[in-house]
Order: structure tokens, then sequence, then C-alpha cells
């Protein structure tokens, strides 16, 4: 079996590229969200192209925290295991 390690040096390990999450909750959230964004272009045609630029800069945002509370846990984790190897039994 390969190194986590060497996973990550071959681009085999790329949590960003994980597929959105396989829950009902999700799904349930994701369908809500489509139906809200219905109503509001039924309402108001004219703000599609505003609606787009609205979600198009919310997944920036998302992906920008995505990407800093990977960074976060990955260091919190990266500190746990300095911890474990320095202390003494």
């Amino acid at each position: 079996m390969k190194s986590i390690i060497k996973k990550l040096y071959w681009g085999e390990v790329m949590p960003c590229k994980e597929p959105s999450p396989n829950t009902q909750k999700y799904k349930d959230t994701k369908e809500h969200l489509d139906q809200v964004e219905s109503k509001i272009l039924k309402q108001f045609p004219a703000l599609s192209n505003d609606l787009d630029e609205y979600r198009e800069t919310m997944w920036n945002m998302a992906a920008m925290e995505s990407e800093e509370d990977f960074i976060r846990g990955f260091r919190l984790g990266a500190k746990f295991i300095i911890d474990i190897l320095n202390k003494p039994e």
C-alpha cells in the first residue's frame, strides 16, 4: 500500500476534488435552494444575471472558506502529531 505522502506527491490525494456530501440533509438543502432560486426568477426574471453573479460569488467564497478550513485542520492535526512525538510517556 502506497503511503499517504506518496499519494499526495503523485496527485492521488486531492481533498478539493472530493464530491459534495452524499447525505439526505445535503440533498434536501440543495433542493430547497433550487426551489427558492426558481421562485425568485419567476417573480423577477430580469434578475437572472444578478442571481448568476451572486451564486458565482458565493461559490468562490465557499471555496476560499473550505481551503482555509482544510489548512487549519491539517495544521491542527500536525500539531497533535508533534505533541504526541515530543511528549515522554
